[in-house]
């Protein structure tokens, strides 16, 4: 109980509860999120992080419940009924969970974020593996993907027609009628959304394992009396190994180049999960950085008013940060 009410458990609960709730939400977000069955996700990697506890001369309790619980999330029903969506679910999860726990056997030295980036790529070149060699793997997958997101898309408009139809709103657009354009602008934008999201399944459903690695990683070891290993550090410093800006590269050039318009999808998918790393890389420097008051204050409007500007910045930030090392620059300066 002292490991779970240590400083930062709050954030730590907010985390989780974002992590398993706003997935639900009729929303955009539901367009966006591949698997929102987060809670399978979660259950099985805090599983292996349990078992991996027991192995470290941890409690065979909390590992005993953590792999009932994680059995449990790996034969639970998901989505509206049996099919190709459940069954994707079902296999990444256990490919997942044992790719980490492969991992962490293999490095038990390493920090978090090499274990969970090495488990990333253990699963999704199996997964790649048993898709190409299983006949119209890829397009079946992408097809039931689309699928799922065009059914949530479905239930989300449903939920906003149903809305738009309430005497509340009614009178409202009565006295703004430019009320109505905005919902149906909006059903179409959640549209283009399913449409995009669907081509890039692979990152999303990367970043969407790596965040519910941290989290079983976190509350792991806010619950357990056996260490994993180092403890994650703060956002302000996080940061990885330079090599990975050849990720970025890559995916850039066979996105742009005309010569790689084949597999074009294949460098989407590399921006967006190198992306999103260099970006939150640079969420973390902009927080070192802001540290005095009107700074801070400042890095927050951004965030509210010009969340785009503010993600660009960040994105900019983290890929100069490979060459710059602002943070040590700073701590360089601030010694002299």
């Amino acid at each position: 109980m002292s490991r779970l009410l240590a400083p930062g458990w709050r954030a730590a609960l907010l985390a989780l509860f974002a992590f398993l709730v706003l997935p639900g939400f009729p929303s955009a977000l539901r367009s966006v999120v591949p698997i929102t069955e987060t809670w399978i996700l979660l259950a099985a990697t805090l599983a292996v992080c349990a078992a991996l506890g027991w192995w470290n001369g941890g409690g065979i309790w909390l590992a005993v419940v953590a792999i009932i619980l994680g059995w449990y999330a790996a034969t639970s029903p998901v989505g509206p009924g049996p099919g190709s969506y459940r069954s994707l679910v079902h296999g990444w999860t256990l490919l997942l969970a044992a790719s980490f726990g492969l991992a962490s056997l293999l490095t038990p030295g390493d920090k978090f974020l090499v274990r969970a980036l090495s488990a990333l790529g253990i699963a999704s070149v199996v997964a790649f593996a048993v898709t190409i060699s299983t006949p119209d793997g890829i397009p079946s997958v992408r097809a039931a993907m689309k699928t799922e997101f065009n059914r949530r898309t479905d239930e989300t408009v449903a939920v906003v027609n149903d809305m738009a139809a309430s005497p509340v709103w009614q009178r409202a657009v009565e006295r703004s009628p430019s009320l109505d354009s905005m919902v149906k602008s909006n059903e179409a934008d959640l549209r283009t959304i399913a449409n995009r999201s669907a081509r890039t399944v692979p990152a999303l459903v990367a970043l969407e394992s790596l965040l519910a690695l941290v989290l079983a990683w976190v509350i792991y070891h806010r619950v357990a009396s056996a260490d994993l290993g180092p403890a994650l550090g703060a956002v302000k410093q996080f940061r990885f190994n330079d090599q990975l800006i050849w990720g970025l590269a890559v995916g850039a050039t066979i996105f742009f180049l005309p010569v790689f318009a084949d597999g074009r999808d294949a460098g989407l998918n590399l921006l967006v999960f190198f992306g999103a790393l260099y970006l939150f890389r640079g969420v973390g420097v902009l927080s070192f950085m802001t540290r005095g008051k009107w700074a801070a204050t400042l890095l927050i409007v951004m965030t509210v008013f010009a969340p785009l500007m503010l993600g660009a910045l960040a994105l900019g930030v983290g890929v100069g940060d490979t060459w710059m090392d602002w943070r040590t620059r700073a701590n360089v300066d601030t010694t002299r």
